[in-house]
């Protein structure tokens, strides 16, 4: 599990067979700072082929899983990258005191190489 406390830059949360995902907490109006919180997550192929994977989330207060976002599937060519806000990759928790959550998993992640030519999702 990541920390909660991640919130000016993105960490790296961990890397699979060349892609790495990123995450740091922003606020879902970036020009806001009274706007909630959220989870944006950044991913990176840094492989030299195209990568299908799932990426669902789950928030814990306490160890305790608080919420959780069901996996979608990303298809990402080799040495391309994903962004929260562009990708739809940014998670706004439900829980109203977001202060309560004290970290996040990345759930999926399973990596599955493939050519580029038939990764048509992203």
């Amino acid at each position: 599990m990541a920390s909660a406390t991640i919130f000016s830059q993105y960490s790296l949360y961990k890397e699979i067979e060349g892609v790495q995902f990123h995450a740091k907490w922003g606020h879902e109006k970036w020009y806001s700072k009274k706007s909630p919180k959220v989870l944006m997550v950044k991913i990176v192929n840094t492989s030299s082929s195209a990568a299908e994977f799932t990426l669902g989330l789950e928030f814990f207060a306490n160890l305790i899983m608080m919420e959780d976002s069901q996996e979608k599937p990303y298809c990402l060519g080799a040495g391309k990258t994903l962004l929260p806000r562009m990708a739809g990759l940014v998670f706004k928790p439900v829980e109203a005191n977001t202060d309560l959550l004290d970290s996040f998993e990345l759930t999926g992640l399973e990596i599955k190489k493939m050519s580029t030519a038939n990764c048509k999702t992203q």
